[in-house]
């Protein structure tokens, strides 16, 4: 994961993480320490003028190195977690969102990072949110995008201070079939390829795949972890959200998860379709960015 991209890419100036002006809540410059003593930097916003303790919620990004905000600098002002802590901070509830580790201001320690690595920092957040007095560790939630809504049941299962989860474009298949998939679906835009090419062109990309993963920990664990096992074991309330449009994980990703966490007996279980909307949540009729 943390050499997966070239840092020069996505090295920019530092953003704002401080309260607006007018905002009800503050926004605290906060270290995490997590499990390998790795120091995670991030903000916890805080609302101001309500009851204490307050509930929190702990965001968690999906695949590759992002910052706190979740922005991505291909999509300029796109920062939705600071835009969902805002949104959580006027309603009067805390938000803690950390830099991934190894980018940001956080820092990376270990030589192999799994998603297994990144649970781990969640939980540590959740350690961390339980020593401050505003915080009501008896009122945890997770939000998590992506890889990060993978991560999120691995953590509700192994930790009763998480009351509930939100899970955006959430994978429902392993990820070998999530990478096929999505393959697939580049090979058929492809106007000038036959079906006999196309099917021959998938395999070559999944051997790929697999041969590469025989060298990081990351993907191999991504290929091989089949989240609904886990999901028919979550009781706490969940809400499965999912761009319509997504062409990374498919909304049927989305579908098939919520009816595998209802499977298990859980009761309170909200799928959340958002029809035009791509895997970032944003307006995407086509889901190929040229509309």
């Amino acid at each position: 994961r943390a050499n997966s991209v070239d840092r020069a890419l996505l090295v920019e100036e530092r953003p704002d993480y401080s309260a607006p002006p007018e905002a009800p809540y503050s926004a605290e410059d906060v270290v995490v320490v997590a499990q390998d003593g790795s120091r995670l930097s991030g903000t916890l916003t805080v609302p101001r003028q309500v009851p204490l303790p307050v509930p929190a919620v702990v965001t968690i990004s999906g695949s590759g190195l992002q910052d706190r905000d979740s922005a991505i600098p291909l999509v300029p002002g796109y920062r939705p977690f600071r835009q969902i802590a805002d949104a959580l901070g006027r309603a009067g509830i805390a938000v803690l969102r950390l830099d991934d580790r190894g980018f940001g201001a956080s820092e990376n320690k270990s030589a192999a990072v799994t998603t297994e690595t990144l649970a781990g920092d969640v939980a540590a957040a959740l350690d961390y949110l339980s020593t401050r007095p505003e915080i009501d560790s008896s009122r945890l939630a997770l939000l998590g995008h992506s890889e990060g809504a993978l991560i999120a049941p691995m953590v509700a299962h192994s930790d009763r201070r998480v009351k509930a989860l939100v899970l955006m474009a959430s994978p429902a298949s392993p990820g070998r079939t999530i990478i096929e998939w999505q393959n697939r679906y580049l090979l058929e835009t492809v106007d000038s390829l036959g079906p006999a090419q196309r099917d021959s062109l998938l395999r070559v990309s999944m051997r790929i795949v697999d041969s590469t993963a025989a060298q990081q920990p990351w993907l191999r664990f991504f290929l091989h972890h089949d989240p609904l096992p886990l999901a028919r074991q979550v009781r706490i309330p969940v809400l499965v959200m999912h761009g319509g449009t997504d062409r990374q994980v498919p909304a049927s990703e989305g579908e098939k998860l919520a009816a595998a966490l209802r499977q298990g007996g859980n009761a309170d279980v909200t799928f959340a379709l958002f029809p035009g909307k791509n895997h970032l949540f944003l307006d995407d009729p086509s889901g190929d960015w040229r509309s």
